[in-house]
C-alpha cells in the first residue's frame, strides 16, 4: 500500500482525517502502529492514498465501497455481527462513502478464499480458473452485474478446487510449488503471477488434491 505523509494539525483527530482521505480508522491504526486515538500536534502520519492492488495480509482484507453497499450487507457478506464490522473499523457513524475502504476480519472455520482482483480479470475467467459457475460467484459475492474494479476482494466458495496458503517469511514460489509437487508454470498461472516475487502474508492458491 503506497502511502503519503500528515502532519497533524490542532483539532485534528482520526475520525476526521480518515474520512478526509476515504479511509478508516482501524486503517490508518495499522499502518501507524497506533494503539490510541490520541494524536499530537505536528506528529507524521502515513495515510494510503493508493487503492490496494495486492493480496492483503491473512488476518484482514481490504474492501472498496460500491454503490448499493451498506454496513449491515457487507457484514452479512462476510458471516460477521454488525458490531464486529463496526469495532473493527472503528467506525463512527453506519453511514459509507463510495470508494471508503474497510477492513474485513477474515474468518478461519471454513475454507473460503479471498481473490483481489487484477488488470485483466473478469467473473468468467475468474470463475472457470476455480471451477465454479458465474452465477454462484455472483450469489457468494451479492453482485448485481459482471463488472469488476480493480483491487476488488471476491470471495472464492469453499466448493471450489483450491485452498489457500498463506505465504511466510523466507517462502519462495519455487520451494511452495516443490512442496506441493506443482510445476511452477502452473502455480504462478493459477494466481494469474507473472514473476516469482511473492510476500509474506500473501494468499496464494493451490489445488486441492495437491
Amino acid at each position: 500500500m503506497e502511502e503519503e505523509i500528515y502532519i497533524v494539525k490542532e483539532g485534528d483527530n482520526l475520525y476526521d482525517i480518515a474520512d478526509k482521505y476515504n479511509t478508516t480508522v482501524g486503517i490508518l491504526k495499522i499502518l501507524n502502529n497506533l494503539e490510541s486515538n490520541i494524536l499530537k500536534i505536528g506528529q507524521e502520519l502515513k495515510i494510503p492514498y493508493k487503492k490496494v492492488e495486492q493480496s492483503p495480509p491473512s488476518d484482514y482484507i481490504i474492501y472498496t465501497i460500491k454503490p448499493g453497499d451498506s454496513l449491515y450487507n457487507i457484514a452479512k457478506r462476510y458471516e460477521l455481527s454488525l458490531e464486529e464490522l463496526v469495532n473493527f473499523n472503528e467506525q463512527g457513524t453506519t453511514l459509507l462513502k463510495i470508494g471508503e475502504q474497510l477492513l474485513i476480519p477474515v474468518k478461519t472455520s471454513n475454507n473460503d478464499i479471498t481473490y483481489i482482483v487484477k488488470p485483466g480479470d473478469t467473473l468468467y475467467n475468474i470463475a472457470k480458473r476455480y471451477n465454479i459457475s458465474v452465477e454462484k460467484l455472483k450469489e457468494v459475492n451479492n453482485l448485481d452485474n459482471n463488472m469488476l474494479k480493480i483491487g476488488e476482494s471476491l470471495i472464492i466458495p469453499e466448493t471450489s478446487n483450491y485452498r489457500p496458503y498463506v505465504v511466510k517469511d523466507n517462502d519462495t514460489l519455487k520451494e511452495i510449488a516443490d512442496y506441493y509437487k506443482i510445476e511452477l508454470a502452473e502455480l504462478k498461472k493459477i494466481n494469474n503471477l507473472l514473476t516469482d516475487d511473492i510476500m509474506v502474508g500473501q494468499i496464494l492458491l493451490i489445488p486441492n488434491e495437491k
